[in-house]
């Protein structure tokens, strides 16, 4: 049985996609509303409405009105988050089935302690080619009636990066539930109590609830033991690319690493050039080519100056 390295994860792929990781550095975040599984990432947000829906006998007309606008009772993921999967098991038989049914596959081993962060598309500061609109919801007015600026739409701000495993266990789920929403209600019952003199009364959207929500995962799929990357980049005109998919022209966000030169996170947060990925091994997927399969990667990572990276091979046996 295979020794599991604690600080890794492992993001399974196919060979074309593996060849570009190697050669690009990029590992690819998908948005959260093109994700295959109609109701991945929503476990969370239906878990929190039916919460909301119970609190209702002991909250203010004012409250529930301005809860409804972060506890939406449609359900639809948010266009905002960028998930990139990965698995805590380096040799899981359901993910070998799910990437390896026409070809070998194989599972990438990334250090979990190194943050990943966006990778730029453009490099100016300000949106090449702005909307009608654009800034109508950068301003906000105080009580006389004064508009001032909340934020700044071209400026960057990302949150996320650092890997999270899934909740399957259903009290974990409840707990985390519980703490969003009460946070979700201090918020907003501060909101509605008079402004400090002096001081604006300012709530910025509570997006930060998103990434416990988004770990959220029925417990049927516990064993796919999965790991989560979820990013939040702004602007997206500069960081979000798109592909062509099944579902439309999909935005993804590609991520890289910056290789430690400057640790310092809230100066960190994006990249302007690919750095080498924490790759630290490589498992190749169940098959009768063994041999043949690790001389072909062994090469291929040679070519790539990656002679640090160890490769192994999945110790289920192949079934044709």
């Amino acid at each position: 049985m295979a020794i599991e390295d604690a600080g890794l994860v492992w993001h399974y792929t196919d060979g074309g996609a593996l060849m570009n990781i190697l050669e690009k550095n990029e590992l690819w975040a998908g948005s959260a509303a093109f994700m295959n599984d109609m109701n991945e990432l929503l476990s969370g947000s239906i878990q929190l409405r039916n919460h909301f829906e119970e609190q209702l006998p002991d909250l203010s007309k004012d409250a529930t009105q301005m809860l409804e606008k972060y506890i939406p009772e449609v359900k639809a993921r948010s266009r905002d988050s960028f998930v990139l999967s990965a698995s805590s098991d380096p040799d899981s038989l359901t993910m070998w089935r799910y990437y390896g049914r026409h070809q070998v596959s194989f599972a990438v081993g990334l250090d979990r302690n190194e943050s990943l962060v966006p990778l730029a598309r453009l490099k100016g500061e300000e949106h090449p080619n702005p909307p009608a609109g654009y800034e109508d919801d950068a301003f906000d007015y105080d009580e006389e009636g004064n508009r001032f600026r909340v934020y700044d739409p071209d400026g960057v701000f990302i949150e996320g990066g650092d890997w999270k495993p899934v909740v399957y266990d259903l009290k974990r789920q409840s707990e985390i539930i519980t703490k969003v929403f009460e946070t979700l209600r201090d918020g907003v019952e501060k909101r509605l109590t008079p402004a400090e003199e002096g001081k604006l009364r300012v709530w910025l959207f509570p997006f930060f609830m998103n990434e416990d929500l988004d770990l959220i995962k029925n417990e049927g799929f516990r064993d796919e033991r999965e790991e989560r990357i979820i990013v939040w980049p702004n602007p997206a005109w500069k960081f979000v690319f798109h592909r062509p998919g099944a579902y439309g022209l999909v935005p993804y966000v590609k991520l890289t690493s910056l290789q430690g030169e400057n640790i310092d996170p809230e100066e960190n947060r994006f990249a302007t050039k690919a750095g080498r990925l924490p790759i630290r091994e490589i498992r190749i997927g169940p098959t009768p080519y063994s041999v043949e399969a690790t001389a072909s990667l062994e090469q291929l990572l040679e070519f790539h100056g990656l002679h640090d990276v160890k490769v192994t091979c999945s110790e289920i046996p192949f079934r044709q």
